[in-house]
């Protein structure tokens, strides 16, 4: 009985991290529970042997590995993840940008799929075996598979991918957004609800190739462009997805910050999900050491839904709203959806019909988000609490007061002020 209670005890500690990565592995919900159950039994089998119990997270996390690693060689013959395994993010219809993806579906499934493996990240070498073809034939494949690609590019992609997809940045860092706020007019619609899938966080679509902007204003100004890239895939502890870096333009100090931040992601045909991120790695961060943190820490902050800090935020948007009284916002759970209805946004001279939903993060923060058919971030607002505004000692006591005066939003009987307006540089 002391022996099934330590085991137990240490599972429910670590559970998190071991479903998470069974699901972050797995290519379907229902095949990763059934997994989830045989590394458990596999664990509860050979409890006994591990002498040292401090090392129980390392000694179950191998055991899950191994079952994967099994799952994947019933089902597909080898360890590997196989193309048709890995969900195509471009059929859900999510962006209009130029991709690689894009011109992937354009080729014939042999050159796309060798070279989808290239852009995974895998050698010459490990594409062979996986095909089963002499490593002489992949080369000369890859060749031919590479001019074909670059014979459907336009100029424009042409420049995006070359040199492994190196992106061409713009020497002005405003990227074109105006200094002063475009007209912003934000309009509840007669259209009825309708479900979208999103795979927009941060304003920026975890595909490798992709960019995006997005230009923050303060009372009304230009404050800060930010500028999303996906360079290239990534593996990370064996869960596939790809690294996006982000660089910040001040306006007023005329600096731009480089690396302001690193972080992976992984995108599936139903959920977005945080695999691991740098910090400290901008050239202003020098007096601090570069730290890594991935989602095999129980405490890492992946994109959650609510309660659920296993699977991911879900893709599609379903319609929950809250329940409102005398213009109040009552909510049960941090990190959801919770949907306000239809909108007519304005920015400028171009006009999206979205959806609204906020995300109460915390006490202190709640974002307002503008989602439009195609599943793209038009525009996104920025709320704190009353009590965290008054206690940032970095906004000056005038910028305070002309929070005060901004539109206010009442949830769960806390009151948020507006203090930004985020917009794409897609409403453009």
């Amino acid at each position: 009985m002391e022996q099934e209670a330590s085991f137990e005890a240490l599972l429910k500690k670590h559970r998190v991290v071991v479903e998470r990565y069974i699901n972050f592995r797995l290519p379907s919900i229902f095949d990763a529970d059934d997994v989830i159950q045989e590394t458990y039994y596999a664990a509860y089998i050979g409890y006994e042997k591990l002498r040292n119990k401090e090392l129980f997270k390392p000694w179950i996390l191998s055991i899950a590995r191994n079952q994967c690693n099994l799952w994947f060689r019933k089902k597909y013959g080898n360890e590997l993840i196989l193309l048709d395994a890995i969900p195509d993010i471009a059929d859900t219809d999510t962006t209009e940008d130029d991709t690689a993806y894009q011109v992937l579906n354009l080729l014939p499934k042999d050159s796309a799929e060798l070279l989808m493996l290239t852009m995974q990240g895998y050698k010459q070498s490990d594409i062979a075996k996986r095909l089963n073809i002499p490593i002489g034939t992949v080369k000369s494949r890859l060749h031919y598979a590479r001019k074909r690609f670059r014979s459907m590019c336009t100029p424009e992609q042409i420049l995006m991918f070359e040199k492994g997809r190196k992106i061409m940045t713009k020497k002005d860092y405003t990227c074109g957004f105006p200094e002063i706020m475009p007209t912003l007019i934000l309009k509840e619609s007669s259209h009825p609800f309708f479900e979208v899938k999103c795979a927009d966080e941060s304003f920026i679509v975890p595909i490798v190739g992709n960019k995006n902007s997005e230009g923050t204003y303060r009372r009304n100004k230009l404050a800060l462009v930010s500028t999303c890239y996906v360079p290239k895939a990534a593996m990370i502890h064996e869960v596939a997805g790809v690294k996006i870096r982000r660089d910040t333009y001040n306006i007023r100090a005329g600096k731009l910050y480089k690396n302001e931040k690193i972080w992976f992601s992984q995108l599936t045909d139903e959920y977005i999900r945080d695999l691991a991120t740098i910090d400290c790695d901008c050239d202003e961060d020098d007096d601090f050491p570069t730290s890594i943190y991935t989602f095999l820490e129980e405490d890492y902050d992946v994109i959650v839904n609510g309660n659920d800090r296993i699977h991911g935020r879900p893709l599609l948007i379903k319609e929950n709203p809250p329940r409102i009284v005398d213009d109040k916002i009552y909510i049960d759970e941090y990190n959801i959806r919770y949907t306000m209805g239809t909108f007519d946004v304005t920015i400028g001279e171009r006009t999206f019909e979205t959806i609204k939903f906020i995300r109460v993060q915390n006490n202190n923060n709640i974002t307002e988000n503008y989602v439009d058919a195609k599943g793209r971030l038009v525009l996104m607002r920025w709320y704190e609490s009353v009590d965290c505004i008054r206690q940032t000692e970095w906004y000056t006591d005038d910028f305070k007061e002309h929070i005060a005066n901004n539109p206010k939003l009442i949830v769960n009987d806390i009151e948020y002020r507006l203090v930004e307006t985020r917009i794409s540089e897609y409403a453009l």
